[in-house]
This record gives structure tokens, sequence and C-alpha cells, in this order.
């Protein structure tokens, strides 16, 4: 069986996320910062007049920040009920795996709360847990921030 996978990248890391759990993927757009806000919450972006927050996927994986560029992407997710964007450097696509060609998470990578590795153009991808990544409180949290 396949399974449909957006492909993209941080910090020069590819990194894989199921297409269920993605609404769309838009080009990173101007943020808003709010103040006093959790270290994970990037700021906050109106999308069709509602506020979504951007989460820094560089944060949560403790690599160096870095400015927003144009290449950056939103992916946005609905998690636990909210809508968040996940801020990343670059969307690479969408490929089909098949689930022969993925194996369980190395334990190198089960730190990341990954779910597989899959190997995509010669180079091994850690496909996210993304509900492990963002627990519901978390979420809650940086979702509660715009009300």
């Amino acid at each position: 069986m396949c399974i449909d996978m957006l492909l993209f990248s941080v910090s020069d890391n590819n990194y894989a996320l199921p297409v269920t759990k993605i609404v769309r993927v838009l080009w990173a757009l101007e943020i808003t910062p709010v103040p006093k806000s959790p270290k994970i919450l990037y700021g906050v972006f109106d999308l069709h007049g509602k506020m979504l927050p951007v989460i820094s996927l560089r944060e949560l994986l403790s690599l160096p920040k870095k400015e927003i560029a144009l290449e950056d992407s939103f992916i946005i997710l609905t998690l636990h009920s909210h809508q968040i964007a996940l801020l990343v450097d670059h969307t690479v696509g969408v490929f089909a795996l098949d689930e022969e060609d993925s194996s369980e998470a190395e334990e190198l990578f089960k730190e990341l709360s990954t779910t597989h590795i899959v190997r995509y153009e010669e180079r091994l991808t850690p496909v996210l847990d993304i509900d492990a990544l963002l627990d519901s409180e978390l979420i809650k949290r940086v979702a509660d921030v715009d009300d």
C-alpha cells in the first residue's frame, strides 16, 4: 500500500509528513510576533480572517534560528482540533511511499519523534510523528495565544 508524503527541509535536513495530516501548504507570509508566548511560537498570521499560530520546527528540533526567507513555507495542519502553521525552510514536494520501502524509526531518530525512516534520493528521511512532537497540551497553549 502507498502513502503520500510531503517532503520538506529544515536546516538542510529532509523530513516527511503524511499528507493526511496536512490541510495545505503556503509560502511563508508576514508573521506578527506575540510577546510573552511559548518559545516555539514564532508568531501568528492572518489566513482568511483567522489568526493562525506559527510554530517553528527549527525551535522544536533545537536547530539554529534564522530569519524567514522567500523560499520558506507554512505547512498548515489540524492537530488536536486546532489549526496551526508549521514553519519549514523549503517544501520539496509530495511522493508516494510504499510501506515496504520504509523501516521502523532507528534509535538515532527516535528522539525526533519519528514513526519511520524512508529513503528518498539516497538520503534517509525521518517521517515525523507530528502528534508526538506537538502534543495536545502544547497545541492548546499556542492556539490560545491568539484568543
